[in-house]
């Protein structure tokens, strides 16, 4: 039988469709994570609260036609962990930050103009049991390491600082120190953060971060995910790519030698 090879082709993006969520574990709401992402069909995916360790296998994680970058909380303790999927054909690669911030991964891919953007996603728990307070001065650390290197990135997180509004009003005495300290660890580094709305009940804990303003847009709630508490995010990334699209090889019917 006769094979047509299709060539893979470029295509150009001018923005990329994203999507975060706190899933509160990922593993037992799986396939309605994925009617998710078949609806939205989302470029890029971050994953708070996914809950996982060595016990679950990357296979019981996988979307198709997606890479999956992943860093399980990393001391005996039940919850956090954090999951972040990019669009196979982005080519992305994992970056490690010299910040030794416990639950965060990064991966960067490059743009259609040569030069790296980073992606990443963190969670911050709210329980000093875990890591004690320090964990909040490293946070601070990353977001300093990023805003000092002229890198063009995006961070998404459940950051679990209860802002009430954004900008915050920062004479709230509902509002703890360590919130105050990372809103102006964020201006100190002219940063960007996009979710205005409550995204838990009455309060923001969920945040992007961006080097830029106008790198993120369309910033949609599209309420909890099933066994959540926190409300699913859309948003698009304005950066422009240069996609491969797979080869496929295709049977000729028509042409079998019968």
């Amino acid at each position: 039988m006769e094979k047509i090879v299709q060539e893979g082709t470029t295509t150009n993006r001018d923005e990329l469709a994203c999507l975060y969520l706190n899933a509160r574990s990922i593993v037992n709401k799986f396939d309605h994570f994925e009617a998710y992402v078949y609806d939205i069909n989302p470029d890029i995916i971050g994953v708070m609260e996914s809950w996982t360790g060595c016990h679950v296998s990357d296979v019981e994680l996988a979307l198709n036609g997606y890479d999956l970058f992943r860093q399980d909380r990393p001391v005996d303790r039940d919850g956090g962990s954090v999951l972040l999927y990019v669009r196979s054909t982005l080519n992305a690669v994992q970056y490690t930050l010299a910040t030794l911030f416990p639950e965060q991964i990064w991966c960067y891919f490059v743009d259609s103009k040569g030069c790296c953007f980073y992606v990443g996603v963190c969670y911050q728990t709210p329980s000093v049991n875990v890591y004690n307070t320090g964990n909040h001065d490293l946070l601070r650390e990353v977001i300093g390491e990023m805003g000092s290197t002229n890198k063009h990135f995006v961070l998404m997180g459940d950051f679990n600082y209860r802002f009430l509004q954004w900008p915050p009003l920062l004479d709230d005495i509902s509002i703890k120190s360590e919130a105050t300290d990372f809103y102006h660890c964020l201006e100190d580094n002219f940063l960007a953060q996009h979710v205005d709305f409550c995204t838990r009940n009455d309060a923001i804990l969920d945040l992007v971060i961006s080097d830029e303003p106008n790198f993120v847009s369309d910033m949609m709630d599209l309420g909890p995910l099933q066994g959540s508490d926190h409300n699913v995010l859309a948003f698009k990334l304005e950066v422009t790519t240069k996609q491969k699209l797979p080869t496929r090889r295709i049977f000729d019917y028509a042409k079998t030698d019968i």
